[in-house]
């Protein structure tokens, strides 16, 4: 007997509804489970990467045409890839820092035509001092610092401190700067006579020098952790 078009209605409707109740079902379970019914959520998106601190002694180091950075050159026990530098091989400069206050960068800028590596800490002494200022132990780089052709080393002098600004040091007007050999030590005869900032700084008793550092702002940082 043919189905009436009455029966044929209810039939159609019963499939609707017990399909729409498969997808339901299905996309319940779906979510229960964990799993996103949406392709797009399946796809992974790389992180963004974070900026950096920007510490206000990079900026201040960056003023008065800073030159070309050197770079590490391996571990600081690590056997020399170059020979030390020596003063006739550099050119070093004194320059003042706005920030951080009472500090001086040096720039020694590599003007031979083959590298050379910044070993230790400079041997700055001001007027006619015996004793070269003492290194901040704390600023002593993983890596010697290597100078190509035409490329820079830093490092921060700070002068004095603020407790030490009132009278406890005194003036100075020469400024002569020695370097090291490879194990760090001073080497006896090189040095560098130096013109200071103004012809003139105070320098108080507590005065210090980083190691060499391959980029001027991480110099003149050191004052954030020290002071």
């Amino acid at each position: 007997m043919p189905h009436s078009n009455a029966a044929r209605r209810t039939h159609r409707r019963t499939l609707r509804i017990a399909v729409t109740g498969l997808t339901v079902g299905t996309a319940l379970t779906l979510t229960a489970c964990g799993i996103p019914d949406d392709a797009d959520a399946l796809q992974t998106r790389r992180a963004k990467p974070v900026a950096p601190m920007a510490w206000e002694a990079k900026a201040s180091a960056a003023e008065g045409g800073i030159g070309g950075h050197g770079t590490g050159g391996g571990s600081w026990e690590s056997r020399a890839r170059h020979a030390a530098c020596d003063a006739a091989q550099l050119r070093i400069e004194a320059k003042p820092l706005s920030r951080p206050a009472n500090h001086l960068l040096l720039e020694a800028t590599n003007t031979s035509g083959s590298s050379c590596d910044l070993y230790g800490a400079p041997y700055p002494r001001f007027d006619d001092a015996q004793s070269p200022l003492a290194p901040l132990p704390s600023s002593k780089p993983r890596a010697v610092v290597t100078l190509t052709p035409g490329s820079s080393g830093y490092a921060a002098v700070r002068t004095s401190s603020a407790d030490d600004a009132v009278g406890h040091g005194r003036t100075v007007t020469a400024l002569s700067v020695g370097l090291a050999v490879r194990d760090g030590k001073d080497r006896a005869g090189d040095a560098t006579e130096v013109a200071l900032p103004g012809g003139a700084v105070y320098l108080g008793t507590d005065a210090w020098v980083t190691y060499w550092q391959p980029d001027p702002g991480d110099a003149a940082a050191w004052w954030v952790t020290s002071r």
